[in-house]
């Protein structure tokens, strides 16, 4: 992966306790952690060797698996931030006589896998080679925006949000796995990343990748489209204002929405109406640009903004902050798109 440089201290001499009395108690924790991390990673490696030790008392044996630290290593600076889940066994010797504490038994019970939280989900991506750290935030909003999952609370009184999948999200994995399985795989994702950084490199040609991906996916496609069982779309109790067929539900890009069940000979769409749906809220300002009154409003994506209540025929937005958002449709209306291959450079 091409990285961002790190964090790191301009000046190994600066340690944290001879600058401390130069900064706050927030900025001399931060950069504790910034200097312990950037010289633990030019230090050598810690050492441990696995142990299986087994303890006999009254006719039982206990044991215990683990492992034993043989060198300090980098955890000689950073080992108060580093936790691990193995088990660290103390330093013992065969015979020693040890005084048992106390004795306890401790019933198990299989447990399905935890849910996926924003991080987990985020960490399995990086041990599975899917995307990349600058992706990894539009992958998780984008799962969500298309209503594949919900991310929400795992139990009434938890803090921790966690992903549930959704009735659409379990039918589009299934369809994905009946038919697109040997292209919608993590082993597949993480080798076309790493083609992705050969053609980056000048190591290989992107029209061959793209081609050879052609050939695979289009017979896929094709037999998606002859054998995939379409699953009909739920009635609105409606008729199209348009057309007189029927209104149906569908889901798109940004959620699920009205539209007339013959489309696209008729393409009526409406948004589904939601109770206590938020009104639009006027701040007290005139629009800039057309003398209108403003309004707070709130976007499909729960996001507030200021926009012109003369919308749509004028489109001024700005942040609550008062600066104003210019939209991709007026900025590619002011400058031309350039065009070209991306190349790389050595």
């Amino acid at each position: 992966q091409d990285a961002h440089e790190a964090i790191r201290p301009t000046n190994l001499a600066n340690d944290p306790e001879t600058i401390k009395q130069y900064l706050t108690s927030e900025q001399y924790r931060l950069y504790k952690l910034i200097y312990a991390r950037a010289l633990a990673s030019q230090m050598s490696s810690a050492k441990f060797s696995g142990e299986s030790i087994t303890i006999s008392q009254n006719g039982y044996d206990f044991t215990a698996t683990g492992s034993r630290q043989t060198f300090d290593g980098w955890l000689k600076v950073y080992g108060a931030y580093y936790s691990s889940k193995d088990t660290i066994l103390p330093a013992l010797s065969e015979g020693e006589i040890l005084k048992a504490k106390e004795l306890k038994a401790n019933q198990h019970f299989t447990e399905p896998p935890a849910r996926y939280t924003e991080a987990r989900l985020i960490k399995q991506m990086e041990d599975d080679g899917i995307g990349r750290p600058s992706t990894y935030a539009m992958i998780i909003d984008t799962i969500q925006a298309r209503g594949y999952v919900e991310l929400k609370p795992s139990t009434e009184k938890s803090k921790t949000k966690v992903f549930f999948p959704t009735e659409q999200g379990i039918l589009t994995v299934e369809k994905l796995d009946e038919y697109f399985s040997s292209i919608i795989n993590t082993k597949y994702t993480a080798k076309m990343e790493s083609d992705l950084d050969r053609i980056a490199e000048g190591e290989a040609d992107e029209l061959e990748m793209l081609q050879a991906f052609w050939n695979k996916f289009t017979p896929l496609l094709d037999e998606a489209y002859e054998k995939m069982e379409k699953k009909q779309p739920e009635k609105v109790g409606e008729l199209c204002p348009e057309c007189g067929n029927e209104l149906v539900y569908r889901n798109g890009r940004f959620g699920r929405f009205i539209s007339c069940s013959t489309y696209p000979s008729c393409k009526y769409t409406r948004q589904i109406n939601v109770e206590n749906k938020e009104k639009p809220e006027p701040i007290g300002k005139l629009c800039p640009k057309c003398g209108n009154e403003l309004l707070k409003r709130k976007s499909r994506y729960g996001k507030y903004f200021v926009g012109c209540s003369n919308f749509p025929k004028c489109r001024y937005m700005e942040t609550l902050e008062g600066e104003e958002i210019v939209s991709k449709s007026s900025s590619s209306e002011k400058k031309p798109a350039a065009r070209g291959r991306r190349r790389s450079t050595k």
